[in-house]
């Protein structure tokens, strides 16, 4: 791969969190991929020890796109694929019109409840490829015809594992998905309070803006999965021999 663009210490976090799966014991790697969407944090201590520089749904959305690519197996990437398309539903069901409303509504609440929390959500540089592919050692797992992630901000890769957090948690709602791509959390009021009479500053348009923008490479980030197989390929394996129609 060529023009990375992920600073130094990013690269290493992804580096320590790759080397320290592939040491793990089998059984501690099999419970962090049951639960790492949840976002449960003593299941990722583990495996990102020493590298601690992003929140926790910046790894989930990390692993969610490893699985989706088949770095770990043809069964992990069923299982990430059927979360994708749950969320991949919620976006495309909310109008453009509709989710820029409610992205509005909700954005407002969280600023004059949680400014500071939502500003530092908001900050970093930029992740690419490098990462999503597992680094070095994902990187010669990855099949030659892959779609690759080219570039995504580090705030769109978490929010992509926030989104993905809010729905395997039960919060299928495109508010709950967004309360979740600006707090990490997707639980918010019922209903959300009125907004009349607020007006953003400069800095809040921006903000605005940015999760504009991330609601639309998430969706992206849903279809996200190899390239498909040449039939050739695909009957070469054993459970695949006997398909009639197709390989025989």
């Amino acid at each position: 791969m060529t023009n990375f663009r992920l600073d130094v210490q990013g690269k290493r976090d992804v580096q320590i969190f790759v080397e320290n799966l592939q040491k793990a014991d089998p059984k501690e790697v099999e419970r962090l991929i049951n639960s790492y969407k949840y976002g449960n944090e003593p299941a990722w201590h583990r495996f990102i020890k020493g590298a601690y520089n992003h929140p926790i749904t910046w790894w989930i959305g990390l692993l969610q796109i490893q699985m989706q690519l088949g770095i770990l197996g043809h069964s992990r990437k069923v299982q990430a694929q059927i979360a994708a398309n749950q969320l991949a539903q919620i976006l495309n069901l909310a109008k453009d019109s509709v989710s820029k409303d409610i992205l509005y509504g909700v954005l407002v609440y969280n600023l004059k409840n949680r400014k500071a929390d939502i500003l530092g959500r908001f900050a970093g540089g930029t992740f690419t490829n490098y990462a999503s592919t597992g680094g070095r050692i994902g990187n010669k797992k990855l099949p030659k015809n892959a779609n690759r992630v080219i570039s995504l901000s580090n705030f769109t890769l978490a929010s992509y594992g926030a989104a993905i957090k809010s729905v395997v948690t039960g919060h299928k709602k495109i508010e709950h998905v967004i309360q979740s791509i600006l707090t990490g959390r997707p639980n918010g009021p019922t209903p959300y309070p009125s907004i009349s009479g607020y007006k953003l500053s400069k800095e809040e348009l921006e903000l605005l803006k940015k999760a504009e923008n991330s609601l639309i490479e998430m969706n992206a980030l849903t279809d996200l999965s190899p390239a498909p197989v040449p039939v050739s390929e695909f009957c070469l394996r054993p459970e695949n021999i006997d398909l009639k129609g197709l390989c025989k």
